[in-house]
């Protein structure tokens, strides 16, 4: 290198333009024994007239070489719920320069193992290395804020920084004869005017999310659970998700890094936690997950046990207890333990993608499981002015009522409860509207219907009367039974005699529709969720019945968008 060769000893005779002055190969100077940069004086011959004054260019090697290299500087763990095993390297870059390592202490590092390879002081020769192996357990306090330091004589102190949270594996199963209840809760903020048109802000990005259950303990388990509850209760746990749980078809050895599974429908994510649990709460390990592909996840750190077939695998998110648990003790040495939790990350769900749209937004088309009786009725805006002498004064201003509908799911499968789950994420609690049907057979068709025609005939209901094509009872869904449905907004309505109404709609269907063609009639509601809140309630894991219900509300939202034929 340049500065190696410094400083050189230029020859030249003659007019210094003519016949510049040129290196004749010998260094006036020992290699090495130069400074770095700076300037520099060229030794030429006294009939050179021209004498210039160089410096030395700094190139990439001056960012590599002749200084003390550590790797690496900030060791963030983030979440330790097992041991973690970090190395970190010094490597001595000066090309002919002996160090000699005085110290390498360890503050704050309780529950953390340091392993040197050797005793100070230590000897680095010239472009020489060597590695510190540090474990980090989960004993210790919950906050890992530690400082490794190297001094090496003659150099200011270079500290390694250890950050990190220790977090307790939660390893015991619930008792699925009782299920897993979830709840997901958003927060919305209303302003509504006087005529029941809304305007919704939603406050949370994501919504928290808290899991109940029972588990049953017995032998030296229960004294785990009781003791991990006295000592750790108020520390943040790696909860398992339950329902997402599957089990390893094939040995993991000792070391590996790929697991092979099923990730799709589930909530593994990159950079999230993973839990293998054995047949007891003592058999666990919780690892990070570096990536996801459809038939397996990939760990950050390699797995410190061997894992057999039927191996209990886990997502995990990180939470805390609600409260202490409820414990029922059933003999000396089982009991029931009853606990809630309280995810304390942000839990995120695709947003529903393929659903038919009408005006804007999407249709919830899925019909309600109506093995359980679903709630109708109306929310209704009324001003009352009463002295408590006369009779009231009421008054509508909205001259509206807002129909509500009780909408419950039954779910078989992780792709039933995926897209459940879509929806609910979709409505964000109160905040966002989707157009609902009533599912119920609201008109009968009472003459054929040309494709080209815009005119129903129907059994007469009284809407050309009452409703008065108000928000709410103004937009109809036509299934046929060939699989075809219909979204139409209703424009004109009048009664022909006392048993038949024409309806006029938008846009004509397309297609000839006779009476019998048609297997329902509903009204189509513009609607959102009632509460803030939604529960799930899990029977078995993801790949059994879960079941979910809400209360979806009308609401005022203008849908002035173009509407697409469906």
């Amino acid at each position: 290198m340049w500065h190696g060769l410094w400083p050189l000893t230029f020859s030249g005779q003659g007019d210094y333009f003519k016949s510049p002055p040129f290196w004749n190969g010998q260094a006036s100077g020992a290699l090495g024994a130069e400074p770095g940069i700076g300037p520099r004086a060229v030794d030429v011959p006294a009939h050179v007239a021209d004498r210039r004054v160089g410096a030395s260019q700094a190139m990439f090697g001056d960012d590599f070489f002749d200084r003390i290299h550590v790797e690496l500087q900030v060791l963030n763990l983030g979440t330790v719920s097992s041991v973690q095993q970090r190395a970190v390297r010094v490597w001595n870059a000066y090309r002919a320069r002996a160090l000699t390592l005085t110290e390498a202490a360890l503050s704050g590092g309780e529950g953390i193992v340091l392993t040197a390879p050797g005793a100070t002081p230590l000897s680095f020769a010239p472009m020489s290395e060597r590695t510190w192996q540090i474990a980090v357990g989960t004993d210790g306090p919950p906050v890992i804020a530690a400082t490794l330091s190297f001094r090496f004589d003659g150099f200011a102190e270079i500290p390694v920084v250890i950050t990190g949270q220790r977090i307790v594996a939660w390893a015991f199963a619930p008792d699925w004869s009782r299920g897993v209840l979830e709840r997901l809760a958003w927060k919305t903020d209303i302003l509504t005017s006087p005529t029941q048109v809304e305007q919704r802000r939603g406050l949370r990005s994501a919504p928290r999310r808290s899991f109940e259950a029972t588990m049953i303990v017995d032998g030296r388990e229960r004294v785990l659970l009781d003791l991990a509850v006295f000592g750790w209760g108020g520390r943040t746990l790696a909860l398992p998700i339950w329902p997402d749980v599957q089990w390893l078809s094939n040995e993991h050895a000792l070391g590996i890094r790929v697991i092979a599974c099923d990730p799709r429908h589930r909530d593994f994510r990159v950079g999230g936690l993973v839990q293998l649990r054995g047949k007891t709460a003592f058999d666990v390990e919780v690892a990070e997950v570096e990536s996801i592909s459809g038939a397996s996840i990939t760990l950050r750190h390699p797995t410190t046990k061997v894992w057999p077939r039927g191996t209990r695998l886990y997502p995990v998110r990180t939470a805390r207890l609600v409260e202490p648990p409820r414990i029922s003790r059933l003999t000396d040495q089982t009991a029931s333990v009853s606990a809630r939790f309280d995810v304390v990350e942000a839990c995120d769900w695709p947003l529903v993608s393929d659903a038919p749209m009408y005006r804007g937004y999407p249709v919830l088309a899925r019909r309600p499981d109506e093995t359980e009786t679903l709630s109708n009725g109306w929310q209704r805006a009324l001003l009352t002015l009463d002295n408590e002498f006369g009779r009231p004064f009421v008054l509508d201003p909205a001259d509206w009522a807002a129909p509500t509908q009780a909408h419950h799911w039954r779910m078989h499968g992780r792709v039933e409860r995926a897209v459940v789950r879509s929806w609910l994420y979709t409505l964000r609690g109160r905040q966002e509207a989707v157009w609902r049907p009533t599912h119920a057979d609201d008109l009968t068709l009472a003459a054929n219907v040309a494709g080209t025609a815009t005119a129903l005939d129907v059994a007469n209901v009284g809407l050309a009367r009452f409703a008065g094509l108000r928000p709410g009872r103004r937009d109809v869904r036509i299934d046929l039974r060939g699989g075809q449905s219909f979204h139409r907004r209703i424009t004109a309505a009048v009664a022909l005699d006392d048993d038949i109404e024409r309806l006029t709609i938008d846009t004509a269907l397309g297609v000839d529709m006779r009476p019998r063609d048609v297997q329902r009639i509903s009204f189509l509601v513009l609607s959102r969720g009632d509460s803030d809140e939604a529960e799930i309630e899990h029977h078995t894991d993801s790949d059994g019945a879960a079941d979910a219900s809400i209360v979806l509300r009308a609401v005022r939202d203008p849908d002035t968008d173009t509407p697409a034929p469906a």
